[in-house]
């Protein structure tokens, strides 16, 4: 254990403002070196202007968050250069060739390349941005062979060992702010919504919960950060279209997602190919019943809950949307064991575990 004195930790998109699910693996990892006494320094695409607490190297020194598959790799050109580190702990999901100067851990999600449905392959614009990034992924093989991989769901521990052809040693689910999303957790006075969290982007495929919430004829509720002004447009023709009850409210604060989820009754996730969907169980701490796709990492979290396809959601709304206090709480329950604390347990367990192995 002694041997572990500095890390190199690799976040492409540490400079990035505001708050993701990516963002919070790179905060509890970085937490879990200091709690253990690690040194670490932080390798990022850009320079972040929203700290300056960390050391942290850096590609270039504005923000530019355009092409973030591709910044995976770029980030290549700095991390190569951290030569003074006894592991790299690789954030950005993919295996770009450190395995030579040190060893190197992999927390990653499905591939995007991966034989599961993504916004890569729903137009042929997707399909040609991910083509040249497809082909250097292939040529990565070797080096994900040489590195060890951490999965974040089951659903992603597949489709690594199928787009890299290497084994997944660990699966370790994201952390998630249970303790938070628990004080919304309301036992009376809940109301026939549906509440989605997720970026207004084209991948969080927001358009399913629209068409939910037309067919189902129930009140939907669409939270998060504004990303594409068009695709938020279209989004809203489409709930007019449809007549569908959509509220839309990008760019809220947390005290206005926590009240939003004091009422709610169902949380219904439209990301099909999710890696995991940490809002997912952000929602279940809250006391929401979730609907989440079959293909995705959610489905590991409420099999019982999850849905091939847009009607069988859409019934399944109808059915939990009443759902009493007594299920509300073991949801909660279930969403406990998912906690920021675990996560970082877990991961230092794994970094010291495998800190033993020898690599070829």
């Amino acid at each position: 254990m002694e041997r572990i004195k500095n890390v190199t930790v690799i976040a492409h998109g540490f400079g990035v403002k505001g708050f993701s699910g990516e963002k919070r693996v790179y905060l509890e990892a970085i937490k879990a070196l200091q709690e253990n006494g690690i040194g670490f320094k932080i390798v990022s695409f850009f320079k972040p202007s929203w700290t300056n607490e960390y050391e942290v190297k850096y590609l270039l020194p504005f923000q530019f968050t355009r092409f973030d598959k591709y910044q995976r790799l770029l980030i290549w050109f700095i991390a190569r250069r951290q030569r003074d580190t006894d592991l790299f702990l690789n954030l950005s999901g993919v295996p770009i060739p450190l395995s030579n100067i040190s060893k190197h851990v992999i927390y990653a999600g499905a591939p995007a390349i991966a034989n599961v449905p993504t916004k890569y392959s729903s137009s042929l614009f997707w399909r040609l941005y991910i083509k040249p990034w497809s082909l250097i992924i292939k040529r990565l093989r070797e080096e994900a062979k040489k590195a060890i991989f951490i999965a974040n769901s089951y659903y992603s521990k597949k489709a690594i060992e199928e787009v890299y052809q290497t084994n997944v040693e660990k699966v370790i689910y994201p952390p998630v702010n249970v303790e938070f999303f628990s004080k919304a957790f309301n036992e009376n006075d809940r109301e026939p919504i549906i509440l989605t969290i997720g970026r207004f982007e084209r991948g969080k495929m927001l358009e399913n919960t629209i068409k939910v919430s037309s067919r189902a004829k129930v009140k939907a509720v669409i939270v998060g950060t504004l990303s594409d002004k068009k695709y938020f447009e279209e989004l809203n023709k489409l709930a007019k279209e449809l007549n569908a009850d959509v509220t839309f409210l990008p760019n809220i604060r947390d005290e206005e997602l926590l009240d939003i989820m004091r009422k709610a009754s169902v949380y219904f996730h439209p990301t099909i190919g999710e890696h995991f969907g940490i809002p997912v169980v952000e929602a279940m701490s809250a006391g929401l019943i979730p609907i989440v796709p079959k293909e995705s990492g959610s489905s590991e979290v409420v099999p019982e809950f999850s849905y091939s396809n847009l009607e069988e959601a859409s019934d399944l709304v109808l059915k939990v949307i009443n759902s009493g206090v007594t299920l509300r709480r073991e949801i909660q329950k279930r969403a406990l064991a998912f906690s920021s604390s675990r996560f970082r347990r877990e991961l230092i367990d794994s970094i010291f575990r495998l800190m033993t192995r020898q690599q070829p």
